[in-house]
């Protein structure tokens, strides 16, 4: 069968990084300036609106030819919403930065291009972004239509062909039901989650009120020093100009001084302003209006393989990274809304709008939303990975696993710990199953507002690994296994219900379900302590592509990350096979927009819950709820 790598070039007045792929696509002023296509090895050919259409390529469609992109959303989005050209099944696309992510390379076509080590006609050229700024949006007020330029956007779009074919031949195709996940995750995206367009409206509304008259407030407290408190190198000199300095703008810093009773009245005042107007709420809200589509519903807010595990992260309003509600009855907010005005807000306006920010996803007509979570599902895995009968069998008895992390930490009785006994094996549960140490039970209290010394922190973490030991055993036994693949080439070792292997200098995991971790790049370099496992990646704290140092934990948490991704994907495809069709998917949450007569929430829960074969022992439940609206 053949194999087509082809790329568009558009220009619009939308911007595509705030309204995506789809809602780009559906602009108005969305149009095609050319078309790029190879077939297999084939120099790529050309085509722009003024030609006849391409009928060699809709007749090599038609013979079930594959069509391949660099994110083949866009693709798929301008193929049918601007040109209107004959459908393309699912089924027959194909999304090479897909393949890229699923190997742990970078995402960014040029990136993942030099992290292969291509180079010349094969990678992506620089020159592309200064050509896009000047042909593909208008420039300086108004469109250019350079014929120079638009033929070096030509050659630029054919080398893009060229690039993303040549990364492809590098790169390993899904494999097993992957290529269904992927096929079923386009669907998602394509389907979409339907929004509350009103109510959007009506929050912009009343944000744009009270932006106003909260920077009117910080104009007469500062006397007219400042008009609202966006610049930091202001607020902190005017800070410092009534008497209490600050060290720091950001939220830890403000946060402080709301709580220290030597602040002064007027600084409080303007740091709860500042608080108030730096909410996500209204990001969120314009961020949602951005990408919603002219039939209401938000497309492409799905990033398949978004995490080198194969977790999905989101795009645009960030799914999955909502706020959680801090008021109770956010039905009552958003009919509040409808008045447009902040005074008709029951509490702080921006607080409110920001706990309703997850009320603006809805069912559509005739339908309603059924949410099901999956409960402790990466505790019960890493349970399951170490063979930890104990802490498996708490699950199967549905006993809380955090009463009974304390009662084995403290060596008392089940039903004799106390709230705060509670609170320690829930924050060691949390922060130490991957190989955590003293700074890391220290950072996770005081995500919850405690303070931990050094000492205790050290007694706990001491008497967790005590009471885990199969998990302490698991992190050493998937090191282990993990450099002595990278020491002995080719020969599969064994771990965490997997084996490592090392091929084309790939560290590669083959998980239970026989989905391929990878860690890119990896080698034994000396360190500081004797040799270390590092290898290429997204960095997170630099946000470069370079190299990441592995341990026990941090693979564990790799694997137990994959494995709870598996469990989830395999879910999802479940529910869509029996009807359930689903909208999005956040964390180990399912959403589905269901009609009002089909389903219940005990079949979606039960259908979530049935194990695959490869998963046999593991003990998973789900819980949820129906509703017009998301909620937590």
């Amino acid at each position: 069968m053949k194999n087509i790598s082809i790329d568009f070039e558009t220009y619009s007045e939308c911007d595509i990084f705030k309204s995506g792929a789809f809602a780009y696509a559906d602009h108005t002023t969305t149009e095609v300036l050319c078309l790029a296509w190879a077939v297999d090895d084939k120099p790529a050919q050309l085509w722009t609106p003024e030609e006849p259409i391409p009928t060699e390529l809709f007749s090599l469609i038609e013979e079930g030819a594959t069509l391949w992109a660099w994110n083949s959303f866009f693709e798929m989005s301008i193929w049918s919403q601007v040109l209107d050209w004959p459908e393309v099944p699912i089924s027959q696309w194909r999304d090479t930065a897909a393949l890229s992510a699923a190997q742990a390379y970078p995402r960014a076509l040029g990136k993942c291009g030099e992290a292969l080590g291509l180079t010349g006609d094969a990678a992506k050229s620089r020159r592309g972004k200064i050509l896009i700024q000047r042909l593909c949006k208008p420039y300086r007020g108004s469109r250019n239509y350079d014929p120079v330029l638009l033929q070096e956007l030509y050659d630029y779009c054919r080398q893009d062909v060229v690039a993303e074919r040549e990364i492809r031949y590098k790169l390993r195709n899904l494999r097993g039901i992957e290529q269904e996940v992927w096929e079923m995750d386009q669907l998602i995206n394509w389907r979409g989650v339907r929004l509350d367009r009103a109510a959007i409206y009506n929050a912009l509304k009343i944000i744009r009120i009270h932006s106003y008259k909260l920077n009117k407030e910080v104009e007469k407290i500062t006397e007219g020093f400042m008009d609202s408190t966006g610049s930091r190198a202001k607020a902190l000199q005017w800070c410092e100009d009534q008497g209490y300095p600050l060290a720091s703008y950001d939220k830890a810093a403000i946060s402080a001084a709301l709580a220290d009773e030597d602040c002064p009245h007027s600084v409080k005042k303007f740091l709860e302003i500042r608080q108030a107007l730096s909410k996500s709420s209204t990001k969120k809200y314009d961020a949602m209006q951005a990408v919603l589509g002219s039939d209401g519903r938000a497309r492409g807010v799905l990033m398949y393989h978004g995490a080198a595990t194969g977790r999905w992260s989101g795009r645009h309003f960030q799914p999955q990274n909502l706020p959680r509600p801090t008021i109770d009855d956010v039905d009552a907010v958003i009919e509040q809304m409808k008045h447009c005005d902040p005074e008709q807000i029951d509490g702080e306006p921006m607080e409110a709008l920001a706990s309703c920010l997850r009320g603006m996803l809805i069912s559509s007509d005739n339908h309603r939303l059924i949410v099901s979570d999956y409960s402790s599902i990466e505790a019960r895995v890493l349970g399951w990975l170490a063979d930890h009968d104990s802490v498996l069998q708490v699950f199967r008895d549905g006993k809380d696993i955090y009463k009974f992390t304390a009662a084995e930490m403290y060596g008392i009785a089940y039903s004799e710990v106390d709230y705060d006994q509670r609170f320690v094996g829930k924050v060691a549960t949390l922060a130490l199953g991957y190989q955590g140490g003293v700074r890391a039970f220290q950072k996770m209290a005081e995500v919850y507002g405690t303070e931990v010394t050094e000492d205790q922190a050290l007694k706990i973490r001491n008497d967790w690994r005590d009471a885990n030991a199969p998990i302490k055993n698991l992190w050493i036994a998937t090191e282990k296994a993990a450099r002595n693949a990278v020491s002995y080439k080719g020969k599969e070792f064994p771990a965490a219900k997997g084996s490592f292997k090392f091929v084309n200098d790939d560290l590669l995991f083959k998980l239970p379900s026989g989905r391929i971790l990878s860690f890119p790049d990896a080698k034994m370099v000396q360190g500081d302590r004797g040799m270390d496992l590092v290898y290429s990646g997204m960095n997170n704290h630099i946000h470069k592509w370079g190299e990441i140092k592995a341990y026990g934990g941090s693979l564990v948490q790799s694997i137990t990350q994959a494995v709870a991704r598996d469990i989830l994907a395999e879910a999802v495809l479940r529910l869509e096979k029996s009807g359930y069709p689903v909208v999005l998917h956040v964390h180990d949450e399912i959403v589905a927009d269901v009609p009002d007569d089909f389903g219940t929430l005990e079949d979606f829960e039960k259908l979530m819950c049935v194990l695959p074969d490869w998963a046999g022992g593991l003990p998973v439940t789900a819980e949820g709820y129906e509703s017009k609206r998301y909620r937590k």
